[in-house]
């Protein structure tokens, strides 16, 4: 298989002139370069992450972010545990190339962060009347994984978070989580991963947010901010065991 010869150097030159484009979409296109110049055919396996992350010097998710739009453009098919492979010789989908939304995992990284702390505020500042209502939320995704409805329990998966975010009584950090949340529908690149990490998945973990909830119901900031954390983490998983060769 044909090396590529970009450097760091001029992938870095090249991202100060396009600095409205993310990383991972410079680093898709490279690639998408490379099937159309026929260094990659239909067929051939891409090299490994950890591979293209030291040919292009950027990290491991920059990479596995790059292929979400390669595979979202319809170029390369992701096979988990298998590895990625070309479908086609094409250029990256106009509209990938657009998006200027930070890429799923980098939400999901943000998430982690934001949504912990959150929740650890929340934890202090949260009213009996919001506990209610979170608790009610827990049930109606309780009951609808249990009916398989998926799409809507994800639904109510949203809500129990962004009220958490509300609890805080802070509103700016309210702000970034309902930004954060939003991404993921307005993101075509984000869109799309999310529904393939939902038809693998049986919908939002119901012991996970139970367990949230408990925390905040105790009052219990540290807990509360672990056991979002952890929730989160594990979601994050998720969505790396799709893109892992």
């Amino acid at each position: 298989m044909t090396q590529t010869t970009d450097s760091p150097l001029k992938l870095s030159t090249e991202r100060s002139q396009a600095n409205s484009q993310r990383l991972y979409l410079v680093i898709a296109d490279k690639l998408a370069q490379n099937i159309a110049k026929g260094e990659l055919n239909p067929g051939n396996r891409l090299p490994a992450e950890r591979d293209l992350a030291q040919q292009y010097d950027v990290s491991r998710q920059t990479v596995r972010e790059a292929l979400i739009a390669l595979e979202v453009s319809g170029l390369v098919e992701i096979k988990p545990g298998s590895g990625v492979y070309v479908l086609k010789s094409a250029a990256l989908k106009s509209s990938i190339l657009a998006d200027d939304a930070p890429g799923p995992l980098e939400i999901m990284e943000a998430r982690l962060l934001v949504e912990g702390d959150a929740a650890a505020l929340a934890a202090e500042r949260i009213s009996n009347e919001e506990l209610l209502k979170l608790k009610a939320y827990l049930n109606q995704m309780t009951a609808l994984v249990a009916a398989q409805k998926t799409s809507e329990a994800e639904a109510f998966d949203g809500k129990f978070h962004q009220l958490i975010a509300s609890a805080t009584r802070n509103s700016a950090l309210q702000s970034m989580v309902e930004w954060l949340w939003t991404l993921r529908e307005s993101s075509e690149i984000s869109r799309a991963f999310t529904e393939k990490v939902r038809r693998q998945m049986t919908g939002p973990n119901i012991q996970a947010h139970e367990k949230i909830y408990q925390c905040l119901s105790r009052r219990d900031a540290a807990g509360a901010r672990a056991a979002m954390q952890e929730h989160i983490a594990q979601v994050t998983e998720a969505y790396v065991l799709l893109i892992a060769d």
